[in-house]
């Protein structure tokens, strides 16, 4: 176990025999970090939300149970709420956000700047490249690609409305799919298993399992296997 003088860990913290952390990490209550894996300096691990007064979604209170899993990096910036699970072996970048509620598979690249939000659940070997915004109550499965800068959204009122866990729900992005950069993926559309969303796209409905989709709104152009 390597532990910086400079960290600052919580009671309640459980850090795991060869893992490191380096400095100015803060690690708060409840969090457990796993056999091999590194936490770089001035990342936060499981940290509790805050709500302005004008937040219509209530946030959880209480720490809970946070898990940086075996062999995974947490990059230099990132800040991890708690109630995160994030697997083996998974790579979270400089200045990443994941929000609570959310479960991150093994093997995954959560690359820089990334933002994911509350309740999303993202599977294994999956890949969320550079600037990319992950909505909340969101589902991405194994092996997906998405590349930079894409934006997901899950309230079609545009905050007009009251939060309702219900009615915002984000896209469903499916086994193997490809999501191009810059493209844009509005609330509860599902891309299908194998699916490719071209660069620059709007995807206003469902993408079929195996079709490349391009254009503003986005269309079916032919099979991915063509």
């Amino acid at each position: 176990m390597a532990i910086s003088k400079t960290a600052v860990i919580y009671e309640g913290a459980m850090v795991s025999e060869h893992a490191v952390i380096n400095d100015y990490v803060v690690i708060y209550p409840g969090v457990v970090i796993e056999d091999g894996a590194e936490v770089m300096d001035h990342a936060v691990i499981g940290r509790l939300p805050k709500s302005a007064s004008t937040s219509k979604r209530k946030v959880q209170k209480g720490y809970k149970k946070t898990v940086i899993g075996k062999n995974s990096v947490i990059s230099p910036g990132a800040v991890i709420y708690t109630d995160v699970v994030i697997g083996a072996g998974t790579l979270v970048g400089d200045n990443a956000s994941i929000r609570e509620g959310c479960r991150i598979g093994d093997g995954c690249i959560i690359a820089r700047n990334v933002s994911v939000n509350y309740n999303t659940m993202v599977g294994d070997s999956t890949k969320i490249m550079d600037n990319t915004h992950i909505t909340g109550n969101m589902v991405i499965e194994d092996h997906v690609f998405i590349s930079v800068q894409v934006a997901t959204t899950n309230d079609n009122l545009i905050g007009k409305g009251e939060y309702s866990d219900e009615r915002e729900k984000g896209p469903y992005i499916k086994r193997g799919a490809t999501i191009g950069a810059a493209a844009n993926l509005l609330p509860a559309v599902m891309v299908g298993e194998n699916a490719l969303v071209g660069a620059g796209s709007v995807v206003t409905k469902d993408v079929p399992d195996g079709k490349v989709v391009m254009g503003i709104p986005a269309k079916i152009i032919r099979n991915v296997e063509d």
